[in-house]
């Protein structure tokens, strides 16, 4: 073989290297699109501003009645919800049959049953809210983060009446396609407001088993039995549903609101595996 040709073959070797590198890079830095539909924000303004009118809620401490049902297994007592942005959340039930407690903490969680030993949550089911149980916090949020895709898509009547029906993603930045393509899909949450208060009544997002983040488990939060407070409006009445059937239904017996919740609450102690 002639010098002529090994010189071009390395040139061709060389040059196909550096491209596959370049899209290698350009892959993982592939830059992601974040759509802020003007209509939807305008929505979000308009429930906010029903909500808490001009005050910012940055935390939140609910203390409620509970009623916790998982198949013939229903138990009563109390429940202390508290909520620091939409990122930190404490939930702790105090029910007949044992207390039991979820922490969320950016994308990480645990929890614990009757037997008080903490597990772990499978971080696919820590990209939703986790201050689903106050929509303010979650409504702020998606206002405030610019890394937060929220859309409108509409009237819907799939809960029985006429809604707005919102639906919000997040969109880290510097993920390659593929990892951000999983993001969008495991925080998506949707956001069902009523067409005359823009109250939300509704938020819907999907939660996976442990070990499987393709497989999607529906989970619905009512809001409903909204109540004057600190000139804003605060649902008295929350309920959570697990593929249709009521899991847990909160009357809410106290508020408290910019308390100044220390970080420290959040703080997700040692723990063991998953299975909740």
């Amino acid at each position: 073989m002639s010098l002529s040709i090994l010189r071009l073959a390395f040139i061709f070797g060389l040059v196909s290297a550096l491209v596959y590198s370049l899209a290698i890079r350009q892959a993982e830095a592939a830059p992601q699109t974040v759509a802020r539909d003007a209509q939807a924000l305008a929505l979000i303004a308009s429930s906010l501003k029903a909500l808490t009118g001009p005050v910012s809620v940055n935390d939140v401490v609910l203390q409620a009645s509970a009623n916790y049902v998982a198949g013939s297994d229903e138990e009563s007592g109390t429940a202390t919800l508290t909520g620091s942005g939409n990122q930190e959340s404490l939930l702790q039930l105090n029910l007949s049959g044992g207390s039991r407690q979820e922490i969320r903490n950016g994308p990480a969680g645990a929890w614990s049953g009757p037997d008080s030993t903490p597990h772990s949550m499978a971080i696919h089911n820590c990209w939703t809210d986790a201050s689903w149980f106050f929509p303010a916090l979650t409504l702020e949020a998606v206002a405030n983060n610019p890394q937060t895709s929220v859309s409108y898509l509409g009237t819907d009547t799939s809960k029985g009446r006429p809604l707005l029906h919102l639906q919000v993603t997040r969109v880290p930045a510097g993920q390659t396609a593929d990892v951000a393509t999983l993001i969008l899909r495991l925080s998506t949450m949707d956001i069902y407001l009523d067409p005359q208060s823009f109250l939300p009544l509704v938020l819907d997002f999907n939660v996976h088993p442990d070990g499987d983040a393709n497989t999607n488990i529906p989970l619905e939060i009512q809001f409903g039995n909204f109540q004057s407070f600190s000139g804003g409006l605060v649902p008295f009445r929350i309920q959570k549903y697990l593929q249709g059937s009521l899991l847990l239904d909160l009357v809410v017996t106290n508020v408290s609101i910019n308390s100044g919740v220390p970080a420290s609450l959040f703080t997700l102690p040692p723990t063991t595996g998953g299975g909740q």
